[in-house]
């Protein structure tokens, strides 16, 4: 089952999103149907260098693809005969920029195993999802100034379990919260930069 997160998003992205996943099953039939529901928008299909098939859709209509779709093809297990096709990739340039918003990898059974995100629509990617099973696991929160991560959440079926972070911008953490089903029950920090927390504090 695939998941999916609207939510998330900022306003701007959400129409494009729920265009690009009108095909994510990432059959022929769902790419035809997906190419003729989109109000006329421009469509494209080529190969890459890594033997991909890229789907470009143009749904504004500048002439540029803000909307592209990466499959990848096998021969069927069951019938050799048969090829088998599904989506490995989507990418969204959500506001015309030429940069990519939403960049989702999937996993060979059309589950989201990554998601990246540029809520700020800046250009520059805000947070990475990670996904087992289409459910999500971890969230890197990403340092604008940076680059690195500067936060890290930890779920488990979609409960917060634990956030680390990179107060000090070294590369390691410093700062620890720790919940139970979703209630933060301790804080535990980093004082004397050794990577272990030697401070707790009950909540």
């Amino acid at each position: 089952m695939m998941t999916f997160m609207l939510h998330r998003l900022p306003r701007p992205l959400a129409p494009l999103l729920f265009l690009a996943l009108l095909g994510a099953c990432g059959s022929d039939d769902s790419a035809k149907r997906d190419a003729n529901s989109l109000e006329n928008p421009q469509f494209s299909r080529s190969r890459n260098a890594e033997g991909q098939i890229v789907e470009h859709y143009d749904s504004t209509g500048d002439g540029e693809p803000d909307v592209l779709k990466y499959y990848e093809e096998s021969a069927d297990a069951d019938d050799p005969s048969l090829t088998r096709r599904r989506m490995v990739k989507l990418e969204i340039d959500a506001n015309g920029d030429g940069s990519v918003n939403v960049r989702r990898v999937y996993d060979e059974y059309n589950n989201v195993r990554t998601e990246e995100l540029d809520v700020d629509l800046d250009g520059s990617i805000d947070s990475i999802l990670y996904y087992d099973g289409g459910k999500l696991t971890r969230k890197e929160l990403i340092d604008a100034e940076s680059g690195r991560v500067s936060t890290t959440r930890h779920y488990a079926e979609g409960t917060l379990l634990r956030v680390e972070k990179d107060q000090n911008a070294d590369d390691r953490i410093d700062y620890w919260e720790f919940y139970e089903e979703g209630i933060l029950t301790r804080v535990g920090r980093d004082t004397t930069g050794d990577g272990q927390a030697d401070t707790w504090q009950a909540r």
